[in-house]
C-alpha cells in the first residue's frame, strides 16, 4: 500500500507530458485558432505552433485551402469574422492593423480574418501595415519582422 502511494504522484506526473500542438495543427479550440507552420517560405511566419484568440466578432474555422496556390496550400484554422461572406483579395481594400499586434482583412484563403502580424505572410499577399510590428507568437521566429519583400 504504502509503494502505490508514493508512486502514485510519479506516475501522475508521467501521464502529464507537454501536448504536441503542431501534431494537432490546424485546430480551433477554446475561440482559439491554432496553427503549426513546419517550415517558411515566406517571412514573418515562425515555425512552431501559432495561438490566436478570435475574440467577440469572429470565429475559429478550419478552412482548406487552395492546392493550386503556392502560397495558400495548406488548411488552416482562422478566425473568420462573423456575417462575412467569401471575398476576393484582389478586390478588396488591403489588410488593416489594430495596432496590438493582429492584422484583420480579406484573406488568400478568401475569407474575412484576423490574424497575427508575426505571420500575416501565411494569410494575406500583402499586410502593409505590419510591417516594422514584431509580436511574439510563441513561435520560433523566422528573422523578419513583416510581410514585405
Amino acid at each position: 500500500m504504502r509503494l502505490t502511494f508514493l508512486l502514485s504522484p510519479l506516475l501522475l506526473l508521467l501521464a502529464c507530458s507537454d501536448r504536441d500542438y503542431c501534431a494537432e495543427a490546424p485546430l480551433c479550440e477554446q475561440d482559439k485558432a491554432i496553427n503549426c507552420e513546419p517550415s517558411c517560405t515566406v517571412g514573418p511566419c515562425s515555425t512552431g505552433p501559432n495561438t490566436v484568440e478570435c475574440g467577440s466578432t469572429a470565429s475559429c474555422s478550419v478552412v482548406v485551402g487552395d492546392t493550386s496556390s503556392p502560397r495558400f496550400f495548406r488548411s488552416r484554422a482562422l478566425c473568420i469574422e462573423e456575417g462575412t461572406a467569401s471575398c476576393d483579395p484582389a478586390l478588396s481594400p488591403p489588410p488593416t492593423c489594430d495596432g496590438a499586434g493582429l492584422v484583420m482583412g480579406c484573406s488568400g484563403y478568401k475569407r474575412i480574418i484576423r490574424a497575427s502580424c508575426s505571420q500575416s505572410a501565411l494569410y494575406f499577399t500583402t499586410a502593409d501595415c505590419c510591417r516594422g510590428i514584431v509580436q511574439p507568437d510563441a513561435g520560433m521566429p523566422d528573422g523578419s519582422t513583416d510581410g514585405g519583400p
